[in-house]
């Protein structure tokens, strides 16, 4: 078969075929275009605006204020537990030093 023949029944099958490409393509939507919705209203609010800021600033000045407790307890959690690890560390050289202490004063005591 020649290069003639082929592209004429390619040419031949395009256009038998083109009616049914066409309903196709029709029930496909646009590839790229976005469905549109329903517009959405934007809820009413319940309180009037001035009472509504009153409250939006009543619930900043507590988040404010619990994120400042919240740091100051953790940073009281951490002291603790600071002192706690240098009691445990300090404690033999405590008493290595109240037995010199002891040994000092009887010394003191006998001369």
């Amino acid at each position: 078969m020649t290069r003639k023949k082929k592209k004429a029944l390619v040419r031949k099958g395009v256009r038998l075929l083109e009616p049914v490409l066409r309903e196709e393509a029709a029930l496909v939507p646009a590839v790229g275009r976005k469905l549109r919705r329903a517009p959405v209203e934007a809820p009413v609010p319940a309180l009037p605006l001035d009472k509504l800021k009153k409250v939006g600033l009543l619930a900043g000045g507590a988040l404010v204020g619990l994120t400042l407790a919240g740091g100051a307890a953790r940073a009281a959690s951490v002291r603790l537990a600071v002192s706690r690890e240098l009691k445990k560390q300090l404690k033999p050289i405590n008493e290595k030093l109240d037995r010199l202490e002891k040994e000092n004063a009887e010394l003191r005591a006998k001369k």
